[in-house]
């Protein structure tokens, strides 16, 4: 049988959304290194199914690299990640494949065929998980209804603006309904009218269900969203803000797991240098 797109919630604006308190994304205690460098030094949260989560920093500051760990791209030189079902301490390489068909990725440079059809990218997707051609037609086209991309369909993708190349690079990503949705640093090359579209995109995305985990290092916008937001300085988490809510990292671990508590006083101070805009944000690698 195959399979059918159907997004939730299309129109992404009315019912209120009941997060799954389930964790889809779990890091516990992860360093990663690269040789003599640390990218990544014990750190420790989780994402649960249909959050929303900005993963924030500068240049260096370890976004990339909590990206390919949770892609598995990357391993952690010691700790452990858990994405769904698949734990990083005993993933096979047979088993990366069936990951990454629960992941839908969005890059900064989009990453589409430029010669190829808008459609054509779309189905790609489709086509590299063996969905039947009359499946992949029906879902390629309501998906691009979907993003308002569908009377552009036949057009190749050179041909259309960044907002309406990142529109098809987020169709390409979800065409497959993905549980998880990683969104790289994706309005970084747009200007802030089309960032907001692909934003509001983003949000009917996770409305529908689907966990986003955006990365950017554009602290302030995404200070005028009530999602939860991560800050990421030298590798280490800096601060993690829901909804105006404090949390402290310590809290973002595997449910079984439990991590020494930080002082209470010290991430409180973090946590407001960082609202007020005044904690260091150093790095020299974007890693």
């Amino acid at each position: 049988m195959g399979q059918q797109l159907e997004p939730n919630n299309p129109s992404g604006d009315s019912a209120p959304r009941v997060i799954d308190h389930r964790a889809v994304i779990s890091f516990y205690h992860v360093d990663l290194d690269y040789g003599r460098y640390r990218a990544l030094n014990d750190v420790s949260f989780q994402v649960n199914n249909g959050e929303f989560l900005f993963v924030v920093g500068a240049s260096g500051a370890g976004k990339s690299s909590v990206l390919r760990l949770i892609t598995m791209d990357e391993f952690p030189t010691s700790g452990q990640v858990m994405v769904g079902n698949f734990l990083s301490t005993r993933m096979k390489r047979k088993q990366i494949p069936l990951l990454r068909r629960e992941i839908g990725m969005v890059f900064q440079d989009f990453r589409l065929i430029d010669e190829r059809s808008v459609f054509d990218n779309v189905a790609f997707a489709q086509m590299v998980v063996g969905v039947p051609s009359a499946d992949i037609k029906r879902n390629v086209a309501q998906v691009l209804n979907w993003v308002g991309l569908y009377h552009k369909r036949k057009q190749k993708a050179r041909t259309l603006s960044g907002g309406e190349q990142q529109r098809v690079a987020i169709a390409r990503a979800i065409v497959n309904r993905p549980k998880i949705l990683l969104a790289d640093e994706p309005t970084g090359n747009l200007d802030p009218e089309v960032s907001q579209d692909v934003l509001d995109i983003l949000f009917r995305i996770n409305a529908g269900g689907t966990a986003v985990v955006m990365t950017t290092h554009d602290h302030l916008m995404v200070k005028q969203y009530g999602e939860r937001v991560i800050s990421l300085a030298d590798g280490s988490i800096e601060a993690d803000v829901q909804r105006g809510r404090r949390v402290s990292p310590s809290t973002r671990v595997l449910a079984d797991r439990r991590i020494q508590t930080q002082d209470a006083e010290l991430q409180q101070r973090k946590v407001e240098q960082w609202e007020a805009g005044v904690l260091p944000t150093t790095g020299e690698r974007d890693v």
